[in-house]
């Protein structure tokens, strides 16, 4: 095992985390058959077989879980130590990984990012752009930006804001089929409904004070919140949408909202979490601080 190096380690970290080894090609944008020798490679050096692989699927030997544990540990060690000599340096420099789920990445995060690089020309950026939930610590992600709930207490948070959900539909739509007075019309109307998130098409309304849930059922089913803008916007009919990312559209001319005044005003935390141990790399602090810029728009309005 004398000839393995940290990367070793690290891409097989990513392969059992990922349990595929096309995904790992296209992250580090590399053929898979160089994954695949990489992971050969490995083996050969521990004289082991550490994953059994199928055309569609790969999983770990008793070999391969020991053989993990310790990559983890040495993987998560590597960077601990990285971050611990940055702290003595003020320069915001090398690779941050940030998870961050398509509807952020797509209209809040990306069009600003030249600005983060005019801030800091030697920081990097790898964006994990996926609305499922990462494990922090076996991805090797420094910062997740997330909606909702907060996560495990392994990680620390810092709020960026709130957001509520609201309907929203492409005025071409709401020309050809009419604007629903009521949450009663709805169901006469294309709903555009969340399949991988199924609180999503649920509906709150209060009415004269009275609360009620309006269970959408879908005449167009995606599997993402970026998505359900994409057909809002393609005018496939009404969807529920972030409240915050939906009013810069509809300022830009692009959506109208639906019911405004009888959706319920419930609030949901956006924050960003960082491994315990990283936090105070002077990278982390910059892209953290710049995110809280980013999500200015979901902060609540301040009262004088």
């Amino acid at each position: 095992m004398k000839n393995l190096t940290l990367d070793d380690f690290t891409l097989f970290v990513e392969v059992a985390g990922a349990q595929s080894l096309s995904k790992v090609a296209r992250s580090r944008q590399v053929a898979a058959s160089q994954v695949s020798r990489h992971l050969a490679r490995i083996e050969f050096e521990c004289r082991l077989l550490l994953a059994h692989r199928t055309t569609h699927s790969l999983s770990l030997t008793d070999d391969g879980e020991l053989f993990l544990e310790y990559a983890q540990r040495m993987v998560s060690e590597h960077a601990d130590l990285r971050s611990s000599l940055s702290e003595r340096s003020h320069t915001a420099s090398g690779v941050v990984r940030v998870a961050i789920s398509q509807l952020f990445a797509q209209y809040v995060l990306i069009p600003r990012l030249s600005a983060l690089r005019a801030l800091h020309p030697a920081l990097q950026i790898d964006l994990r752009i996926d609305d499922r939930l990462v494990n922090m610590a076996e991805e090797g992600i420094d910062i997740a930006v997330r909606s909702g709930l907060p996560p495990a207490d392994t990680v620390i948070t810092r709020g960026l804001g709130c957001h509520g959900r609201a309907l929203f539909a492409a005025p071409a739509y709401l020309k050809k089929y009419g604007t629903p007075k009521s949450a009663d019309d709805l169901p006469a109307h294309a709903l555009i409904t969340n399949t991988a998130v199924a609180t999503h098409n649920a509906w709150a309304f209060e009415v004269i004070g009275q609360s009620m849930v309006h269970r959408a059922q879908g005449c167009v089913r995606v599997n993402s919140s970026a998505a359900v803008v994409m057909a809002a916007l393609a005018g496939a009919g009404i969807g529920q949408i972030n409240d915050v990312v939906g009013q810069q559209l509809v300022a830009q001319g692009q959506l109208k909202t639906v019911l405004p005044r009888q959706l319920s005003s419930v609030k949901y935390p956006v924050y960003a979490a960082l491994l315990a141990q990283r936090h105070r790399a002077p990278k982390i602090r910059a892209t953290v601080d710049f995110l809280d810029v980013c999500f200015a728009a979901f902060k609540p309005a301040r009262v004088n």
